[in-house]
């Protein structure tokens, strides 16, 4: 239906009597905003596709609707699926808690009354599934869109029936098409906002005889505002998922720093889940004094784990440690590897956490303990200038061997397209 509002320019106002008639309508909105999940997760990764920008224009739409004393805020819809692949349990509990997560991100950061609230972990969006097969140019589209509107078989919790015959297709290729072509769209949470704008046509009508009235026109398209906006996610999805960047690391440990030992680092993105850090550190100083020192070359290479996947907030080390040493603290003895030629080589676990402190997210500030296990073979001399040999002696070492507090800047270094 389209609404035009016709106003009136009132030649002689003297012998202006015009009557106002007002009437309102109602009109339902629906917008919808989705997030992506990676394959078997519920937790938000906000640097997956285009997660960052999505929950960020969710929380501002809300905010919007609710201060538009013109609009007024309906329901908000919460929603949860998941592509075929896995069991019926599974999937399940996968749809409510990918929708649990984004209610709480959303509720946390906006107030929304309960009795506005729906909540639907459709499981499975089969019918989302079959519109994509439908517009696509598979040869054999018609066989796969009657599998997928038939009923499932299956008892329990075991996997869908529907699931299985598509597996057996062409012995397999079907279902590695679709897993590729659109599972990846199906893998979401996402909320509908409806939302209902009260309409007021104002009607001007002459009451006297002679009155000169000029319609007055405005510039645009007139504008059809009954039209439901409302287009479902998973099908509105089948867009390109966003690239992934890897980035290097370069840093350094102001820990080290504050000894006086001159040190340098660089780490490397190996994936969404690895990393690997080279650290070198080289001092070749006495503090003030030939008897306080603490000279050494030291290598620490690291692989890194990250639970979260962004290279960011918690991760666990295994590290190889490689040390020259040349230590005195104004005791009776320096300690050095045995002839300057035997450094240890050991290592051991690390545990830390790295946070962005910039808003660009480029540097970054990383806090980090490691402990683990060196041979040594080395030297004890008197602590003097030119102090004789005292004695040589072998032990292992087990304790603490990395304090990190790190400041580093990350450089992006290659984009890559996740397979969809």
């Amino acid at each position: 239906m389209i609404v035009v509002t016709a106003l009136f320019a009132v030649h002689d106002l003297s012998a202006q009597r015009v009557v106002e008639r007002r009437t309102e309508s109602s009109e339902l909105r629906r917008d919808q905003m989705h997030i992506r999940y990676r394959v078997a997760k519920w937790n938000i990764d906000p640097h997956y596709m285009n997660n960052t920008d999505s929950l960020a224009h969710i929380v501002d739409w809300i905010d919007g609707v609710k201060r538009d004393s013109t609009v007024e805020l309906v329901s908000v819809e919460f929603c949860g699926a998941v592509s075929p692949e896995g069991s019926v349990r599974f999937n399940r509990w996968l749809s409510n808690a990918r929708l649990q997560t984004l209610e709480r991100y959303v509720r946390s950061r906006i107030k929304i009354p309960e009795n506005i609230i729906v909540r639907n972990d459709h499981y499975i969006a089969w019918s989302e599934l079959y519109d994509m097969v439908a517009k696509s140019n598979y040869a054999n589209k018609e066989e796969i869109l009657a599998i997928i509107s038939s009923e499932n078989r299956s008892k329990g919790e075991v996997l869908d029936s529907r699931i299985g015959d598509l597996k057996r297709l062409d012995n397999g290729i079907t279902w590695r098409k679709l897993f590729r072509d659109y599972f990846i769209h199906m893998r979401n949470a996402y909320t509908v906002l409806v939302t209902k704008r009260k309409i007021v046509n104002v009607e001007y009508m002459e009451q006297q005889e002679g009155l000169q009235v000029k319609p007055l026109s405005f510039p645009g398209p007139q504008m059809d505002v009954t039209a439901p906006h409302f287009t479902s996610p998973l099908v509105e999805a089948v867009a390109q998922a966003e690239p992934e960047k890897r980035y290097m690391y370069v840093k350094t440990n102001a820990t080290s720093l504050a000894l006086l030992q001159a040190n340098i680092g660089v780490e490397f993105d190996m994936g969404r889940y690895l990393s690997f850090y080279l650290p070198v550190t080289y001092s070749a100083l006495d503090y003030f004094s030939p008897t306080v020192k603490f000279r050494t070359f030291a290598l620490q290479p690291e692989l890194r784990v990250w639970p979260l996947k962004n290279q960011d907030k918690l991760f666990i080390g295994a590290h190889l440690g490689f040390a020259y040493y040349n230590y005195a603290f104004n005791g009776t003895y320096r300690y050095q590897d045995r002839d300057g030629t035997s450094p240890t080589l050991g290592g051991g676990l690390s545990l830390g956490y790295r946070l962005p402190i910039s808003r660009n997210k480029n540097w970054k500030l990383e806090f980090a303990l490691g402990v683990g296990a060196y041979p040594l073979d080395y030297d004890l001399f008197i602590n003097e200038v030119n102090g004789p040999l005292h004695e040589s002696r072998k032990k292992t070492y087990i304790g603490l061997d990395n304090a990190l507090i790190g400041i580093s800047y990350r450089i992006p270094i290659k984009t890559v397209h996740p397979k969809k």
